[in-house]
């Protein structure tokens, strides 16, 4: 492990020479692990320590950047890293957001696969459950977590706080759509914008299922939305 440590280390001290190929950086906050992919479940390469500097290669998602680190180039969540500064390329820049729709695809084909599925209980987690029972952000918890590698917090009010707020007019397949059902001003409901106008959730009357956001209950019920991808 020590000299896994190391040998990163000592790549990114080599890497400083070449840096102003690149535009954007960031500097390790935390300890943290370089892994082979954006997602917590991949392998790593080892750690990279506090206070090194690295490349980003782009902006994965609000999870993870795409970092080099002497010849290896991976990933490290952004819970362990301090700000960006500067900007990625302009091909970089394509490239993410080309992965941010390849994402936001995996990510609604992975909620229709769901479709039908469970029946609905409050706080209860469908993988505990031999996917029997889901609640609506358990559900999104499923999608996004347990299949692709995020890490959204669980009640539905905690995920209306994580990425950043989007129009209803600015919907993109993937975004979160949240709900206040009960006329309090309190969210409590989430469900997956899928695009067209049409949301997939956990819901207490069809299971998982998908629903119209330009009229009827759910549109007069909607209270806002957030982009984590």
């Amino acid at each position: 492990m020590k000299k896994t440590l190391i040998s990163i280390i000592a790549g990114c001290t080599l890497l400083a020479g070449a840096s102003s190929a690149f535009a954007a950086t960031t500097t390790v906050q935390k300890t943290v692990n370089f892994r082979t992919a954006p997602s917590t479940s991949s392998s790593t390469y080892g750690f990279i320590q506090s206070g090194t500097q690295l490349t980003v290669l782009e902006k994965v998602n609000t999870y993870w950047l795409k970092v080099q680190s002497g010849s290896k180039v991976g990933y490290v969540s952004t819970n362990y890293v301090g700000a960006v500064s500067g900007s990625t390329s302009t091909s970089n820049t394509t490239s993410s957001s080309k992965t941010a729709t390849g994402t936001a695809s995996k990510i609604v084909s992975t909620a229709k696969t769901y479709l039908g599925d469970f029946t609905y209980k409050w706080g209860s987690e469908p993988w505990n459950t031999s996917y029997k029972y889901s609640d609506c952000s358990s559900f999104v918890q499923l999608v996004f977590n347990k299949k692709n590698g995020f890490s959204l917090p669980r009640s539905s009010i905690q995920q209306s706080k994580v990425g950043s707020f989007v129009s209803k007019s600015s919907l993109k397949a993937g975004d979160l759509v949240f709900f206040d059902t009960n006329g309090d001003g309190v969210i409590n409901h989430v469900g997956i914008y899928i695009g067209s106008g049409q949301f997939i959730h956990s819901s207490p009357t069809n299971h998982v299922g998908t629903n119209t956001l330009t009229s009827g209950y759910w549109s007069s019920h909607y209270k806002t939305a957030r982009r984590v991808i």
